[in-house]
């Protein structure tokens, strides 16, 4: 698949409905340079931002791998969206990848903030991604858990469960 064409099937996204990207993903998936060059895109092109981390998203949650060049382009982006659907996206990319500790280091200041985000959704699944963090980083240990014992007395109902899970399971 070319790069130019795959940006405009990017592009044609409505932003909402999401048959044409999992059309796109069916119809590219057993490429093996579709997933690296929907990185470089994401990687390059704001105006994807939100497409890209979807399909993104999608794969890992298929089951597929993301190289790992690939993932280190993935996470050093990721610090940057603008989006918060991208946001979203990338978060719940996060608990289905494997991080060293080294990645875990350099999304920790990325994904803190964004257990303040205004938007239950991000705010919920930074929970999650910031969990998977912690566990390769024991020394934030205490601190998160106080940050999730202060979200259950001011978050909303949905957070509050995810922060209940997580502290049962952590």
């Amino acid at each position: 698949m070319k790069k130019n064409v795959l940006k405009e099937l990017y592009l044609q996204w409505d932003g909402t409905h999401t048959n044409l990207l999992k059309e796109v993903y069916e119809a590219n998936c057993s490429d093996t340079s579709f997933i690296p060059l929907t990185i470089t895109l994401f990687a390059k092109n704001n105006e994807l931002e939100v497409s890209t981390t979807w399909i993104l998203k999608h794969h890992v949650e298929k089951g597929g791998e993301i190289a790992a060049n690939d993932l280190e382009q993935l996470l050093k982006r990721g610090a940057t969206l603008r989006n918060w659907e991208s946001q979203l996206h990338f978060l719940q990319i996060i608990p289905k990848i494997s991080l060293s500790k080294k990645q875990a280091e350099q999304l920790e200041p990325s994904i803190r903030p964004l257990l303040f985000s205004d938007k239950k959704f991000v705010k919920a699944a930074a929970f999650t991604a910031y969990f998977e963090v912690v566990k390769l980083i024991p020394e934030l240990q205490n601190e998160f858990r106080l940050i999730c014992e202060d979200a259950l007395e001011k978050s909303s109902a949905s957070v509050k469960v995810r922060i209940r899970r997580i502290l049962q399971n952590g």
